[in-house]
């Protein structure tokens, strides 16, 4: 085995497959990069067993790859990233000079790593799913963003570590929540679908990461399983979160009695104004709405308190008094965008959906907190 290659290039493929890789592994060969030398391409695989990510080089005028010989080998990747990272080189040789020997090597110097051999790697199983639709960059990038970080982690609700995939007919509902509340986004597909599954919200940040500015859209295949997300010659696969997520649209509220359209900005600010002031480490916000005016209140007996008045607000219904959280308000304004908000009130103490007026495909769920005063 032995190859040259454009240093830059080489490094920023090693990256996005050690993204898969833990340091945690219980198997050795599973904390390497298994690196399959081909005559007409290098296929370069990282895995933790429930992530895999394998991308494949082709010679080409970016990466000036030549293979001089083929073979395979597994070597750690942190090491081999480090090495790579750091040589002064523009193009470096790697050559496989023993069983598990392996030299890398630039015109100023050379570093010989050990590594494992490739029949050590466990098979892994990159078979296609059988349910296929596309996601643009766009909405794959706008799907993580406003979903995941509504996303629980306790590990006595394990489905709810992950974004719900949902697709009935041509729309693709994605539901993120930590049953306190909930992030709903939904993407129109390209083709009918009819599928339910979870992914973990750890491999759709670390996809999203993957993707960058020159891909257009992806290929997605999934099954009960697994889910594969295709793009610039690599397969990035994961494992589904295994159980039945709560059917989220029965909590999605659509009568309601009172409704305030606000400036984001002014209602992030005096949020975070006040952020410090924590009952029990939660930032506890009190909201008093009425036509007249609508006041921001925290207070906590061991910090102080505040008072704010909303002043570009507008607000219609019922007088409401209630408590909620302030970071997961926070949360929903980051997500949804947009110069304007409005919040919908279902009851005294319902649920309180957040929305941006301009985009009708998101939405935030909040549930109050009980208030004793």
């Amino acid at each position: 085995m032995k190859f040259s290659i454009n240093r830059r290039f080489f490094f920023n493929k090693i990256n996005m497959v050690s993204r898969a890789i833990s340091v945690f592994s219980p198997l050795p060969a599973l904390s390497g990069i298994w690196m399959d030398v081909r005559k007409d391409s290098i296929v370069l695989t990282g895995s933790d067993s429930n992530i895999t990510i394998q991308t494949t080089i082709y010679k080409g005028e970016m990466n000036n790859l030549e293979i001089e010989s083929t073979g395979s080998i597994v070597i750690e990747s942190k090491y081999l990233s480090e090495i790579v990272r750091k040589l002064d080189s523009e193009f470096i040789d790697v050559e496989l000079i023993d069983y598990t020997l392996v030299q890398i090597s630039s015109p100023n110097g050379k570093f010989n790593l050990n590594g494992i051999q490739a029949s050590e790697y466990p098979e892994i199983n990159l078979e296609r799913p059988e349910n296929h639709f596309v996601l643009n960059r766009d909405d794959l990038t706008a799907i993580v963003n406003q979903t995941v970080f509504a996303c629980g982690n306790d590990d006595q609700r394990p489905v709810l570590k992950g974004v719900n995939f949902h697709a009935k007919g041509k729309t693709l509902y994605c539901s993120g929540s930590d049953s306190f509340r909930l992030a709903y986004k939904k993407i129109e597909l390209n083709e009918p679908q009819d599928f339910n599954i979870t992914i973990p919200t750890k491999s759709l940040i670390e996809v999203q990461r993957s993707i960058d500015e020159t891909i257009d859209a992806v290929d997605v295949y999934a099954d009960t399983k697994k889910i594969q997300f295709i793009f610039d010659k690599t397969i990035f696969q994961s494992r589904l979160i295994d159980g039945n997520y709560p059917i989220v649209e029965r909590i999605i509220p659509n009568q309601f009695i009172a409704e305030m359209r606000v400036d984001t900005q002014e209602l992030a600010g005096v949020i975070d104004r006040t952020a410090f002031i924590r009952t029990d480490k939660i930032h506890v916000i009190k909201m008093e709405c009425s036509e007249m005016v609508t006041r921001i209140k925290t207070a906590s007996t061991e910090i102080g308190n505040s008072d704010e008045v909303l002043t570009d607000c507008v607000y219609h219904g019922d007088d409401l008094r209630f408590s909620c959280n302030g970071t997961f308000v926070t949360d929903a304004l980051k997500a949804l965008g947009g110069e304007k908000v409005r919040l919908q009130f279902s009851a005294n103490q319902g649920p309180i959906l957040i929305s941006n007026p301009d985009d009708t495909s998101t939405l935030m769920i909040i549930v109050p907190m009980r208030s004793h005063d």
